[in-house]
Order: structure tokens, then sequence, then C-alpha cells
């Protein structure tokens, strides 16, 4: 599942660069949001290890490192979503100028 999460990374970033050159915000919008809702849905059906080792001096547990590419890539996907949202209703153009 990691590894897929990196390839979703992948097509996600040659998304970007399509909307860049082409100009196709709006497919590249809803292309976004399946990568997104694909990437929610492997982060609740993970079965591996979610926790690794409990750390007792800040008492906290610690994610393995294949849940954590997992995590990382659904918060950055989902934060490229809503920016995404913010260019196509024409709130704010910051991506895409």
């Amino acid at each position: 599942m990691p590894l897929i999460a990196l390839l979703l990374d992948v097509i996600a970033a040659g998304v970007f660069w399509l909307q860049q050159s082409q100009g196709l915000y709006l497919l590249g919008t809803i292309i976004q949001g399946g990568l997104t809702l694909v990437l929610l849905i492997m982060l609740f059906t993970y079965q591996g290890k979610r926790f690794g080792w409990f750390n007792f001096s800040t008492w906290s547990h610690v994610f393995t490192l294949r849940f954590a590419v997992i995590v990382f890539s659904f918060i950055i996907n989902a934060i490229m979503l809503f920016v995404y949202i913010l260019n196509v209703t024409g709130a704010n153009n910051v991506i895409f100028r």
C-alpha cells in the first residue's frame, strides 16, 4: 500500500504539471479529488501495523514508516485538493497564475 500511495503521488504530480502546461483546471481538480478519495480509503483499510514503539519520554506512539507514507500522502493531496478547489471557484488563484 505505501508503494501505491507513492505511485498516486507521482500521478498527482503529473496532473499538476498537465494543469500548468495545458490549463485543464476542472479536470485536474476532479482527478485530484479521486486520488484523495483513494488515499482516504487506503488510510482506513490499511491492514499493517500502524504504530511503532512507545516513547516513554514523550508518552506518545509513533507511526510506522509504511503507515506514515500513506498518512502524509493523504494530507498533502488533501491540501492540494483544497487549493485546487479555491482556484476553480475563483476564491484564490495562488497555485496557478
